[in-house]
C-alpha cells in the first residue's frame, strides 16, 4: 500500500483548489455588476438577470460531462480548459453592448468554464483526503464563497472609480467607458488563478492512503456504502435520486432567499413605507458579510460531517434552515435582525456545497467522484437557475413574500425527511 510519505505533499492540492475557486466564484459577484451592467445595455435588471441564470445552468451542465473528461484526461487538464474558456468569455464581454451577446459570452461561455473548473479540484482534493472529505470540500468550495467578497470590491473600483451614485446624471457614460476595461482586467485575473492552481492538481497512485488511516466501514448509519459505482450505475439508484431531489429543495429555499433579500428589504408595508431604510452601500455590507458567511458554512459544515457523518450534518442544517425561512418575515422590525438572518442563511445555503459531494463520496464511492458529482450538480443548475430568475414571478403567484419564505421553509423540511431516508446501496448489481 501506497503511504503519504512517498508521495507528494497533499495540502498543495488544497491551495491550487482555492486559487480556482475564487475565480470561479466571482459568477456570484452579479449582485454588484448588475448595478453596472444594467444602465450599460439600458435594460431592466428583470431580463439581465437572465445572463447570471444561464450562467448557473451552464455551469451545471457543463460539470456533467466535466466530470467525465476530468476521469479520463486527468483534473490539471480540464481545469485549465475552464480556465480558457472563463478568459474568452470575460475577454470577449469587452465588446458586447447588447443584452444578447453577454448572453452569450458572460452567460453561457462563462458559466461552462465554471463547469470544466469547479469540478476538478473536488475530485482530486477527495482522493488525496479520504480521511478528511467534509473539510477539504468545505476548504476547497470555500473559495467559491469568498470570491465574490474579494470581487465584488475590485468589480467596483473598475467599474465605478469615481463612486457615482445611481442616479448621478453622468452615471451612465461613466461607467460605459470603463465596462470593457474592467472585462479585460477580470478575464486575465480569473485565468490566471485558474491555470496557477490547477497546475497543482494531480490524482494520487493507485491504492494510495494518508498514513495511519483505514476506511471505515459501510453502515446505513454513516450512509457509507463502500462501493465504487460508476456514473451509469448511480443514476439508476434510488439513492441517486433521493440524493438529487435534496439537493434542489435545499438549494432553491436558500437561492430564493438569496435572489429576494434586496427588494424584500426594499418592499412597502401596507402603508406604503418602505420595510426598512437601507442605503446601497449598506446592501453592499450585507452582501460581502453574507459571502463571508457562505464561506464559512462551507468549511463548519464539512468539517462536522466528518465528525457526525454527512445524515446527520444534514438533518441539522435543513432543519436549521427551515427555521430561519419561517421567521425570515419577522426580520422586518430591525435591520441588524435582518443582517444577522440573512447571513444565517448564506451560512446554512454554504454548507450544501460540501455536504452534497461528501455524500456523493460516501454513497457511490470515491473513484467515480468527479462523474457522479457532475450529474448530482445538475440539481443546482435547475435551482440556480429558477432561484436567480422567478424571485418577482413567485412572489407575484404567491402574493407576498411570507408565503414565498413559508413555502421555501417547507421545501427545507421536505429536504430533511429526504436526506433521512436515504440508505447506502448495498449491492452493485443494479
Amino acid at each position: 500500500m501506497i503511504t503519504e510519505k512517498k508521495v507528494r505533499n497533499r495540502w498543495i492540492i488544497v491551495i491550487g483548489a482555492i486559487l480556482i475557486q475564487l475565480a470561479l466564484g466571482t459568477i456570484y459577484s452579479w449582485g454588484t455588476l448588475t448595478i453596472f451592467v444594467s444602465p450599460y445595455l439600458g435594460e431592466v435588471k428583470e431580463l439581465t438577470v437572465f445572463i447570471f441564470g444561464i450562467g448557473l445552468l451552464s455551469f451545471a451542465i457543463t460539470m456533467v460531462f466535466a466530470g467525465q473528461l476530468q476521469q479520463k484526461y486527468g483534473p490539471k487538464k480540464i481545469a485549465i480548459l475552464g480556465g480558457i474558456l472563463i478568459g474568452i468569455g470575460v475577454i470577449t464581454s469587452a465588446v458586447m453592448n447588447t443584452f444578447i451577446g453577454l448572453f452569450i459570452t458572460y452567460g453561457i461561455i462563462f458559466g461552462a468554464g465554471i463547469g470544466f473548473g469547479y469540478v476538478c479540484p473536488i475530485a482530486s482534493a477527495n482522493k488525496w483526503f479520504p480521511d478528511k472529505k467534509g473539510l477539504i470540500n468545505g476548504i476547497a468550495v470555500a473559495g467559491f464563497g469568498a470570491g465574490s467578497f474579494i470581487f465584488n470590491y475590485v468589480i467596483e473600483a473598475l467599474a465605478n472609480p469615481k463612486n457615482l451614485e445611481t442616479t448621478d446624471l453622468n452615471f451612465v457614460s461613466e461607467i460605459s467607458k470603463n465596462m470593457p476595461i474592467m472585462f479585460i482586467v477580470l478575464g486575465i485575473v480569473y485565468l490566471a488563478l485558474i491555470i496557477g492552481g490547477a497546475m497543482t492538481l494531480s490524482n494520487p497512485p493507485d491504492g494510495w492512503k494518508p498514513d495511519g488511516w483505514n476506511p471505515p466501514p459501510p453502515s446505513e448509519e454513516s450512509g457509507i456504502s463502500g462501493i465504487e459505482f460508476e456514473r451509469s450505475k448511480t443514476v439508476k439508484l434510488s439513492q441517486f435520486w433521493m440524493l438529487w431531489a435534496t439537493f434542489v429543495l435545499s438549494a432553491i429555499s436558500g437561492l430564493m432567499v438569496i435572489g429576494s433579500y434586496s427588494a424584500f428589504a426594499k418592499s412597502e408595508n401596507d402603508l406604503g413605507d418602505l420595510i426598512y431604510v437601507i442605503g446601497a452601500a449598506d446592501f453592499a455590507l450585507i452582501g460581502s458579510l453574507a459571502a463571508l458567511f457562505n464561506a464559512a458554512g462551507r468549511i463548519v459544515w464539512g468539517q462536522l460531517s466528518d465528525l457526525i457523518t454527512y445524515k446527520k450534518v444534514m438533518l441539522i442544517m435543513f432543519t436549521t434552515q427551515a427555521i430561519l425561512m419561517f421567521l425570515y418575515f419577522t426580520t422586518n422590525e430591525n435591520a441588524i435582525y435582518f443582517l444577522i438572518m440573512t447571513c444565517a442563511i448564506y451560512f446554512c445555503f454554504g454548507g450544501n456545497f460540501s455536504l452534497f459531494p461528501t455524500a456523493t463520496a460516501d454513497l457511490f464511492g470515491t473513484k467515480n467522484l468527479g462523474p457522479n458529482y457532475g450529474i448530482v450538480f445538475t440539481a443546482y443548475g435547475i435551482a440556480g437557475f429558477i432561484g436567480a430568475t422567478m424571485v418577482s414571478a413567485f412572489v407575484s403567484v404567491f402574493g407576498s413574500y411570507l408565503i414565498l419564505f413559508v413555502v421555501m421553509g417547507t421545501m427545507s423540511i421536505v429536504a430533511a425527511i429526504l436526506a433521512f431516508f436515504i440508505k447506502p446501496p448495498k449491492s452493485r448489481n443494479i
